[in-house]
């Protein structure tokens, strides 16, 4: 009589609270997140310290940006030849050197020049952060992404309110401001050696490598060719105008508005961080219970995120505008997210070019925002120039949800019988 085999015990994964891996991006998020706004949040200490116009302030965050564009292009093939491993260490390396040299310089040209290699180096880190997520965690990726994305929220929260809360108390105790920004190379010099000691193994790439067949443009050829990969592009380019430009000018409008100092103009974006945190959370226990399609939630906050805008905008008061700052923070929470998860849903085998693509493209729009409001600003003042922030944010929406509409007639005239 044939005896029956017990079926294999299915093994349970690991806790991911359990891999060094995990808590490898949820630091480097922190990180990263630290730093990505001490531009805008130092703009009236420039303005102060070296002089600097609106349009000058407009011009550093559009060459922070641009250089997002550049890494579209050489990001993704670099990243995939030399490893994650070794180009995090490179990203942040370069972080900390050019936070550094922000630091000691004595005039606004070097905080121009260093701009683009500080967005170089942080949308670099954005890109492998969320290619280790992919490759790491394949299976678990959707729950990583919404906890790192709460990590990162979390470090710009309180990366600028740290900085703001320095540039008061530098003054009070005649200490420098340049401070801050040695501090935060070197939390990314910290970064760099944790880095080192991981396993290069831990941090698996993309199956398709550019010096192989199928490889190199072939690879970015077959993301181009993606019509999702446009519409995200599209929505991230409005999303960029919008909230890039808010987040650039919206402590220089107080700071001539309401006459508030440069601690109190930097507490905005934390304060707008926060919102974003906390709407992250909402995002997450709402869409692990009900299934919403991405494009009708970037849609319905895109509406949110503008009214709140307005709000901020118009506000007579700091108070009221600083909680209307934190509500559009709320709106503006699930946009990212929400974009990654609709471009991630069709790429599966070539993660960091395609990132790194829609990384440099889609930030075109967070490029172009500061650089509108600050020009415009100049010429007609800030509160003019700062409503492109909200006309944007309105095509956002309009887009997101007229792109829906037409991809669910499409799936309905697909099952049509023929």
């Amino acid at each position: 009589m044939a005896t029956m085999e017990a079926p294999p015990l299915e093994t349970q994964p690991e806790p991911i609270w359990k891999d060094s891996v995990f808590w490898f991006v949820i630091v480097l998020g922190v990180g990263y997140g630290a730093v990505y706004n001490f531009l805008p949040a130092s703009f009236p200490i420039f303005f102060r310290e070296f002089g600097a116009s609106l349009r000058q302030m407009g011009h550093a965050q559009f060459i922070f940006f641009i250089s997002c564009l550049i890494f579209s292009v050489v990001g993704g093939p670099a990243i995939s030849r030399f490893g994650l491993k070794r180009s995090a260490m490179a990203a942040l390396a370069l972080a900390g050197a050019v936070l550094a040299v922000i630091g000691l310089a004595n005039q606004f040209s070097f905080v121009l020049l260093c701009s683009g290699l500080f967005g170089f180096s942080i949308i670099a880190l954005v890109v492998i952060e969320n290619s280790i997520i992919s490759g790491h965690f394949r299976e678990r990726r959707q729950s990583v992404f919404f906890i790192t994305s709460l990590s990162d929220s979390g470090g710009s929260m309180i990366g600028p309110a740290m900085l703001g809360w320095w540039f008061v108390q530098a003054e009070q105790w005649k200490m420098s401001w340049r401070l801050g920004y040695f501090a935060a190379a070197a939390a990314m010099i910290c970064l760099f050696f944790w880095a080192m000691f991981m396993r290069s193994e831990s941090m698996p790439g993309d199956s398709l490598k550019p010096d192989t067949p199928g490889g190199g443009l072939s690879v970015i050829k077959s993301v181009l060719t993606v019509s999702a990969f446009y519409v995200a592009v599209v929505l991230e380019f409005c999303h960029g105008i919008g909230q890039a430009g808010m987040i650039s000018f919206m402590g220089q409008l107080y700071v001539t508005k309401l006459h508030i100092d440069a601690g109190h103009a930097a507490y905005l974006i934390s304060l707008n961080a926060a919102g974003i945190l906390s709407g992250r959370l909402m995002l997450s226990w709402i869409t692990m219970r009900w299934p919403i399609p991405e494009l009708v939630v970037i849609g319905v906050c895109a509406i949110g995120e503008t009214a709140a805008f307005l709000g901020a905008i118009l506000s007579p008061s700091y108070f009221w505008g600083a909680i209307m700052f934190t509500i559009a923070g709320v709106f503006v929470s699930a946009i990212g997210p929400s974009l990654n998860s609709y471009l991630g849903g069709k790429f599966s085998h070539c993660t960091a070019t395609a990132f790194s693509l829609f990384a440099g493209l889609g930030n075109v729009g967070a490029a172009v925002g500061p650089f509108l409001i600050g020009t415009i600003g100049n010429r007609m003042g800030v509160q003019t120039g700062i409503l492109c922030a909200p006309l944007f944010t309105t095509l956002l929406s309009a887009t997101a949800l007229a792109w829906f509409l037409r991809e669910k007639h499409s799936r309905k005239d697909v099952l049509l019988p023929q």
